[in-house]
């Protein structure tokens, strides 16, 4: 099946196509700019491929958690193109692509969620999720017994905080991997994440806050 994976959870514009033999890979810092460039992005992949609209089957995105804008962004985008062509979306939480791209290691999942946090999860070598994502302070995130890599952006933003929650538990630390759709289109051709109607998709926010009150950022700076 010809499928077409987006995220849109950080700064990143990532996007990725396979049509037939054929995969088209784009992956881009674009800051705020990702609404006005996805849709064109897709477009010259497409194009790219030799591949029509029409013949995209599915579709799967990256359904948070992350940037609020940036999550909105995959979700509308992917539903929008799911209502148009009748093709089943593939919601895959952000973390979970991490913990893809790092199978093989028992992965401390981490990405920085702003406001002094992180959403992070643990998963087994496999990829598969040993628990709930959550958001916390970096230094009062849950331990897990035994040794872990440490993946994502959130060891690159808060890497005293993390080291002094988790001390030796961590074996390594890879802080470039990045939520890319061509790990999206691997894990919605993989089985493991079902297929749902465009209207049935679903945003996984885990933090409903948006912002910090000014009270609230003069206690944490204090």
């Amino acid at each position: 099946m010809n499928l077409l994976a987006i995220d849109t959870t950080t700064d990143f514009l990532s996007l990725a196509l396979n049509c037939g033999d054929t995969v088209v890979e784009h992956h881009e810092r674009v800051g705020q700019k990702h609404a006005e460039l996805l849709l064109p992005t897709v477009a010259a992949q497409l194009q790219q491929a030799g591949c029509g609209l029409s013949a995209i089957g599915g579709i799967a995105f990256s359904c948070g958690p992350g940037s609020f804008t940036g999550v909105r962004i995959a979700c509308s985008a992917a539903q929008g193109l799911g209502y148009a062509l009748s093709v089943p979306l593939y919601p895959i939480p952000t973390l979970d692509t991490l913990a893809w791209q790092c199978r093989g290691s028992r992965t401390l999942a981490c990405l920085d969620a702003r406001m002094n946090q992180v959403y992070y999860a643990y998963y087994d070598e496999q990829a598969r999720p040993l628990t709930a994502i959550r958001v916390a302070d970096p230094q009062a995130i849950e331990r897990l017994p035994g040794n872990w890599l440490g993946a994502g952006d959130g060891f690159a933003r808060y890497p005293d905080a993390l080291h002094a929650a988790l001390g030796t538990q961590l074996a390594a630390i890879d802080d470039t991997v990045q939520p890319h759709a061509r790990a999206l289109l691997e894990m919605a051709s993989s089985g493991t994440y079902p297929a749902v109607d465009a209207r049935d998709a679903e945003i996984l926010y885990v933090r409903n806050k948006v912002a910090l009150t000014v009270s609230e950022q003069q206690a944490r700076r204090a």
